[in-house]
């Protein structure tokens, strides 16, 4: 409780965090340090949702996520992801929180194939921020864009708009929950390793650069590791893959608040 107070006063003055806590990434985005623009699995939902319609079964995935090791902002989600004849549909749930502060985030996206090498997609989210004598109850409605093309078979390129709604928070200072802006793009040396380059601009603060890496030594296990910088953070993970069963493990650190920590189940139904 001592890190609360501190926190919160973080949170509110830079609100980049407020969307990492209201809707989650997976396990995965978080170990190449969330650059997840051209990431082509379930948690598409909230990472790109343009690339979403390369799911090929459907899938649903949860995830507990713990930014800086500080309980009362874990950060639980769930996500499904059904395919269809053009392209596939999706929504997630996330929740975080205390009796002090409690958010609440449920979207539905829909990506849809525009050729064999190009996709996009559009999602709508409402949040819910509940924090006491502070700001009470606060609904917001926000929407979200993405896109991705393949323009070879090893160069892949994707972007996201997140909240191009530019959705208000409150009155008082023209408050708004913050538009993220992201550009990746991705090199398959091979199908066991991918390297991942990209940028992210928060329209509040400097453009972050990103790098990440994805390495699967063999068809059970995988090795992802990242870095950004403004925040300087570093990153890493790995997962397990039992038949359709897949476990991963990562974790973030901050140069200013430390470790985050998460953990995903994903399943994909048969």
């Amino acid at each position: 409780m001592k890190y609360f107070l501190p926190l919160i006063s973080i949170i509110f003055s830079q609100s980049i965090y407020i969307g990492q806590l209201l809707e989650n990434s997976g396990a995965f985005s978080t170990s190449i340090a969330g650059l997840d623009v051209n990431n082509e699995n379930i948690w598409s939902i909230n990472n790109n949702i343009g690339q979403l319609s390369k799911l090929e079964k459907t899938t649903i995935s949860i995830s507990s996520f713990q930014p800086f090791l500080i309980k009362d902002f874990t950060t639980s989600s769930f996500v499904l992801g059904v395919p269809t004849n053009m392209g596939a549909i999706g929504i997630n749930y996330s929740n975080s929180g205390n009796i002090h502060l409690q958010m609440h985030h449920i979207g539905c996206g829909y990506s849809l194939k525009m050729g064999e090498n190009f996709q996009s997609g559009i999602k709508l989210n409402y949040s819910q921020i509940n924090a006491g004598d502070f700001y009470n109850n606060n609904s917001l409605f926000s929407a979200d864009i993405g896109m991705g093309a393949d323009l070879s078979e090893e160069l892949k390129i994707g972007a996201i708009i997140n909240n191009f709604t530019f959705t208000k928070m409150a009155n008082f200072n023209d408050e708004r929950l913050t538009t993220n802006f992201m550009f990746g793009a991705s090199y398959y040396f091979s199908k066991d390793l991918i390297i991942h380059t990209g940028i992210e601009k928060n329209i509040n603060y400097p453009a972050s650069f990103l790098a990440g890496i994805n390495y699967q030594p063999n068809e059970k296990i995988f090795l992802n590791a990242g870095v950004g910088s403004k925040p300087n953070l570093s990153s890493f993970g790995f997962g397990i893959i039992q038949q359709n069963l897949i476990f991963c493990f990562a974790t973030q650190i901050h140069q200013f608040l430390g470790w985050s920590p998460e953990i995903s189940v994903t399943y994909q139904l048969k």
